[in-house]
């Protein structure tokens, strides 16, 4: 009998300890999906100012360099323009943002910076295109850093809180 106890409390540990890293990741990927983000948007500034790319060739081109919900999100991106529905750049770049928001682990306040860029997507000459691509990727860089700090202040916590909650709750249940 104890044996089962010692075996079903350890594994409640385990259990919780493993919600907790899966709590702590988010931070991680967030800062990582955010990164790619800004990655992405400087490629696809340079595809489509510097090369003269359209712009569904300079997105497929953005879209290999990256990797996880980033890089569907682009492709489904890409493919919404290729389709040539009678959708807008806007429109296409919103409705991906929408099916692939939920596969990202941003916030709300980054998902507005994207939607807010996506609305002014291909409707100015070279020159506002380049100020937007600049203006996005400053606006990600600030939100990359609100990341990190809110990285490095909540990982350990939550890691931690798994970890103690087990073994309270292991505790409680002996």
């Amino acid at each position: 009998m104890a044996f089962i106890k010692i075996l079903s409390s350890l594994m409640i540990v385990i259990c919780c300890s493993f919600l907790g890293m899966q709590a702590a990741n988010r931070y991680s990927l967030r800062v990582k999906e955010l990164r790619l983000l800004r990655m992405a948007f400087a490629h696809l500034e340079s595809e489509v100012i510097n090369y003269a790319n359209f712009l569904p060739e300079a997105v497929e081109r953005a879209a290999v360099l990256l990797q996880g919900g980033v890089k569907e999100f682009f492709n489904d991106f890409s493919r919404r323009l290729q389709q040539r529905s009678g959708a807008t750049a806007a429109e296409a770049w919103e409705k991906a943002l929408r099916s692939w928001r939920s596969h990202l682990h941003i916030t709300d306040e980054d998902a507005q910076i994207l939607l807010s860029f996506g609305k002014v997507l291909g409707v100015s000459d070279r020159d506002s295109q380049q100020r937007y691509f600049q203006i996005i990727q400053s606006q990600l860089k600030s939100q990359e850093q609100k990341a990190e700090e809110a990285c490095s202040k909540y990982r350990n916590m939550y890691r931690s809180l798994g970890v103690l909650g087990g073994l309270a709750l292991a505790i409680i249940l002996l």
